[in-house]
């Protein structure tokens, strides 16, 4: 769970900032804010991920070869795959900004900033299962994992809200329906996240103990 966290985010990141200029857009994050997203918001809901409790289905799985790679091809291409949905979530919101709203790029900015904070934060609970949905397993089954993602998010609210953390961080603040816009656009990923478990599930029920 904590290496799929990690390289998931991470790979978001990495669509993020490639793609904005072949889509014509400028550099949608600073240095300062990159830093802060990999030490911060990714680290202590990764940290939490690490303690999550042991799959419900454990009993009903065979025994998972010692042999096997941790990251294999169809682990790879889930990693990639969520992470370029990520980023694509992430630049729809740049772009909106930009070339509808016709924002100025800092504000541009603090939103793409912010809205890469949110599916990275909503992505951890999606992390703690492959199969299994959120509503399944249970919120609160990794209390640890809650408090990271609220610890995440409270020290974001305050960059954005705070001046000290304006001026260190280049962010700005925000009108009421930007921040509409990164809650609406910001949950997609989860949401496909979440169907997609749904149509895996449907595909390839888990066999029965013997």
């Amino acid at each position: 769970r904590f290496v799929r966290y990690v390289l998931t985010t991470n790979s978001a990141e990495i669509w993020t900032i490639f793609l904005a200029p072949f889509l014509g857009l400028p550099v949608p994050l600073v240095p300062v804010q990159i830093l802060w997203i990999n030490l911060v918001t990714d680290g202590f809901p990764a940290l939490a991920l690490a303690v999550d409790p042991k799959d419900p289905d454990v009993m009903k799985r065979p025994p998972r070869d010692p042999q096997a790679r941790l990251l294999d091809r169809e682990r790879f291409l889930a990693v990639c795959l969520q992470g370029t949905v990520m980023a694509m979530v992430t630049l729809a919101v740049f772009g909106i900004s930009l070339t509808i709203w016709h924002d100025e790029v800092p504000f541009a900015r603090t939103m793409t900033f912010t809205t890469l904070v949110l599916v990275q934060l909503l992505h951890a609970f999606s992390c703690r299962h492959e199969r299994y949905s959120l509503f399944q397993i249970g919120v609160m089954t990794n209390r640890a994992l809650v408090g990271a993602v609220l610890l995440s998010a409270l020290l974001q609210a305050w960059i954005l809200l705070s001046a000290w953390g304006q001026e260190i961080f280049k962010v700005v603040p925000l009108r009421a329906d930007e921040w509409w816009l990164m809650l609406g656009l910001g949950v997609l990923p989860f949401v496909v996240m979440e169907l997609w478990k749904a149509w895996r599930r449907m595909r390839e029920p888990v066999a029965e103990a013997r």
